[in-house]
């Protein structure tokens, strides 16, 4: 008999049978996981041990053990039988189906399991694999008479002590998995025959690919598609409607004729895209362009600010994911000659009133502040006004000389084929200068620097520490660099 299916496996099923097949013979086909996705996995399970917390005193049944989930189960069977009130990792086998719920609690009534989410919304996905893990231990379990979905809870404000009893929701998913019994029957049964057949089922490339996650095995399934050109080089399209064109024959940006009926097709951020790609240039409209530079008022600087979101609130008056700004650095221009500043908070205390009035002070000589997609700095100041209202106007007047320098990008008048569909100002680096590598430095995305930063938490050597300021710095300040470059180079082009 093969190794049993695990929840994880049975979602993969779901989204799709090959994507199934290969994790369960062929795992060595998989894709290596991406630092940003390492580092997510990582926070999910700090969450669930965290959340044990609400259930003291219970057992692990994987500590101290060997990765055998058959002794994980026998473990669990005897610590139910011996009266144990709480486990971790509490592992069932039924029908050659896995399930090692994070916690299950007794109580007088039975019964109850919860599975820990480091997240603030319940997706279809947590509610059908916990719907799985409730149909396994039903039938392990007669007595499981709840089965729970913990969340963090958006609405808890640090205030003195962590409140874990607050901090968490739960959110009972039993009428859902009660009436749904039937269908995981019928699913895993599917998925067992899958298996039984001994062959790579003959599926297709899809939107499923990527729905509800991007599938394990894109370098396997996909080593045929070129990455460059092609339908799925289009950005701003959905993977269906790229889907739309590719099972119509059509792969290649090439292929798309003049004439093509679909409407979507017709958007000039799609149009630009494709111009760029037949005739091998970048395209510039230099009247809106220049209509856009006009919003730039000499001096200028750019500027760039990094966040961290911790899952677990760890400044008072904070919530689950707020935004807590630690780096900014900005770039600014002194005789022809490119000036940078970075100021950069310690983790250990909360110091974002001194983070605002530098960012406030190191800012004002400025009449225009350049930002590449201001979103994300927008809802910081915005967050920083209603913590510090003193500062409201301050704040305002910073936020009133921002010029956001993807605009041109955003309204597709601006755009290179190098870019192959790609909107961020990481595509744009090397077509201003390719010394402007993100791939070069060890933190490569906003999403790792959070985690980077985070980790400072646990860092005990100083001199680790230095040097872990010293690459979140390099990459801030790289990305304020290349934000008025490449304003610059919007100024030469259109000149």
């Amino acid at each position: 008999m093969s190794s049993p299916i695990s929840k994880s496996a049975f979602i993969k099923s779901e989204q799709c049978l090959k994507h199934f097949y290969l994790y369960k013979n062929h795992p060595y086909l998989k894709d290596n996981f991406s630092k940003e996705k390492i580092l997510i996995f990582k926070r999910g399970t700090d969450v669930g041990i965290f959340a044990q917390q609400l259930f003291p005193d219970g057992i692990d049944v994987t500590v101290g053990e060997k990765r055998d989930q058959q002794l994980f189960a026998q473990k669990t069977k005897v610590l139910i039988e011996s009266g144990q009130s709480t486990i971790y990792e509490a592992t069932f086998i039924f029908d050659n189906l896995l399930v090692m719920v994070d916690i299950l609690h007794k109580t007088e009534h039975g019964w109850v399991a919860y599975e820990v989410k480091s997240s603030i919304k319940i997706t279809e996905t947590y509610v059908k694999d916990a719907c799985f893990q409730y149909y396994v231990i039903k039938n392990c379990l007669d007595n499981l008479v709840d089965f729970n979905l913990l969340t963090l809870n958006n609405n808890y404000v640090l205030k003195s002590e962590l409140e874990i009893n607050s901090l968490f929701k739960t959110t009972s998913i039993l009428k859902d998995a009660k009436k749904n019994s039937e269908y995981f029957a019928h699913k895993t049964g599917n998925a067992k025959l899958i298996l039984e057949q001994g062959k790579i089922p003959d599926i297709k490339i899809g939107a499923h690919c990527f729905q509800p996650y991007d599938c394990d095995f894109l370098g396997t399934c996909w080593k045929n598609t070129p990455s460059e050109n092609t339908i799925f080089s289009l950005g701003k399209l959905s993977k269906h409607m790229q889907f739309e064109l590719y099972n119509q024959n059509i792969k290649n940006i090439e292929d798309v004729t003049e004439n093509a009926t679909h409407d979507f097709l017709k958007r000039k951020e799609i149009q630009v895209q494709i111009t760029a790609s037949k005739e091998g240039q970048e395209q510039i409209y230099k009247n809106e362009i220049q209509s856009f530079l006009k919003t730039v008022k000499q001096p200028i600087c750019s500027l760039d600010i990094e966040v961290w979101m911790p899952a677990i609130p760890y400044y008072q008056g904070t919530k689950p994911f707020q935004q807590i700004p630690f780096l900014f650095s900005m770039v600014s221009e002194n005789e022809n000659k490119l000036e940078t500043y970075s100021y950069f908070k310690p983790i250990d205390e909360d110091n974002r009133l001194a983070f605002l009035e530098t960012i406030l002070e190191k800012t004002k000589p400025f009449n225009t502040i350049l930002m590449y997609d201001k979103s994300l700095e927008e809802s910081v100041l915005n967050q920083l006004m209603e913590i510090y209202p003193t500062y409201k106007m301050d704040i305002i007047e910073l936020k009133n000389k921002i010029v956001d320098i993807a605009e041109p990008i955003q309204k597709a008048n601006y755009y290179h084929p190098n870019m192959n569909g790609n909107f961020t100002l990481k595509s744009i680096a090397p077509i201003l200068n390719t010394d402007f590598d993100f791939n070069a430095l060890p933190i490569q995305s906003g999403i790792t620097a959070m985690y980077i930063y985070e980790s400072l938490l646990l860092q005990t050597n100083s001199i680790e520490a230095e040097q872990t300021k010293a690459q979140l710095i390099e990459y801030c300040e790289l990305d304020a660099l290349v934000t008025i470059e490449f304003y610059k180079y919007l100024v030469i082009k259109t000149a």
